[in-house]
């Protein structure tokens, strides 16, 4: 019977957290680890949660160290072939992880793996996307780049589709091309880890596939928007790092252009939805701080992730 280890990373979201492990329990004809990091959620929920599902392989971190790295803390315990890389706001089908398995056991092409995603009102979150680069800088390219290569909707309607990256939301890969890629990168705390990864994986001809057939509902945003607090910083971080990602990936004759137009369209965007939103205010103050240090000093990276 083929093996999985899932790890899951978690930040006060226990009650999305039941329903993804009881949905694991779900899952038959296949060797489960499920390993849980949680990020210092520090409401003592963990010990309850521990003594109700004590299948699960529970991990306490003494701060929250951000998606990737407490990614990669998980990683460091799988014993599996495959790993599954999982968000506390997931449900996973009934018995659909070991047929998944079994068909990219015989399709071995497939290297990086997502699956359709449809929150709960049964849209499609569409999870995948196009790398950033000075083509997509701005949301009007992206959507001409698109015109070209297939909408969201014509990717989400094929049976199988080749994104540029994936969601790690559910992010499925042999360990052994885990540890080719030396895991996530920890220089993101969060978002943008997954299209680095897939950015990566490129390099070393790893395919990323996106296989239709399977799907799972994702309450996206879940983990994310717990508190508006959570959210100013959550999304400060998106802006971060899109910045980092584009000083680790563009040419180093155009990076400085790249950061001065993703700035501006980051700004243009933030100062119009500002004008609605208290929130977005503070996000450009952050933003603005971030920026002028990067633009000064040429400094893009996490304060966050250097915790």
């Amino acid at each position: 019977m083929e093996s999985l280890s899932i790890v899951i990373v978690n930040y006060k979201t226990w009650d999305n957290l039941t329903l993804c492990l009881e949905s694991i329990l779900n899952q038959n004809k296949i060797n489960l680890e499920v390993i849980v990091v949680d990020n210092n959620s520090n409401d003592n929920e963990i010990s309850i949660f521990k003594k109700k599902y004590k299948w699960v392989h529970w991990v306490e971190n003494s701060k929250n160290y951000g998606f990737a790295k407490a990614c990669n803390i998980g990683a460091s315990l799988i014993k599996s072939k495959w790993s599954l890389f999982l968000n506390p706001d997931t449900i996973l089908e009934s018995n659909s992880i070991s047929s998944l398995i079994k068909y990219c056991n015989i399709n071995t092409d497939h290297r990086i793996i997502g699956i359709k995603q449809f929150n709960q009102k049964q849209n499609h979150t569409n999870s995948f996307g196009i790398f950033l680069n000075f083509w997509t800088l701005s949301g009007l390219f992206r959507s001409l780049i698109r015109i070209n290569r297939g909408s969201y909707k014509s990717m989400n309607l094929k049976k199988i589709a080749n994104p540029d990256w994936i969601s790690g939301s559910f992010l499925l890969l042999r360990k052994k091309d885990f540890d080719l890629l030396n895991g996530w990168d920890e220089n993101y705390w969060m978002y943008y880890e997954d299209m680095d990864l897939c950015k990566r994986a490129e390099k070393f001809k790893l395919k990323v596939s996106l296989l239709n057939n399977w799907s799972c509902t994702h309450f996206h945003g879940k983990a994310s928007r717990k508190n508006n607090e959570l959210k100013i910083i959550t999304k400060s971080e998106v802006i971060i790092s899109s910045h980092i990602y584009l000083e680790k990936h563009s040419k180093k004759s155009i990076k400085y252009l790249n950061h001065l137009l993703l700035i501006f369209f980051q700004f243009i965007e933030l100062v119009i939805i500002g004008i609605f939103s208290k929130s977005k205010r503070k996000i450009l103050e952050k933003s603005m701080n971030y920026w002028i240090r990067g633009l000064s000093q040429n400094v893009w990276e996490s304060d966050r992730a250097k915790i």
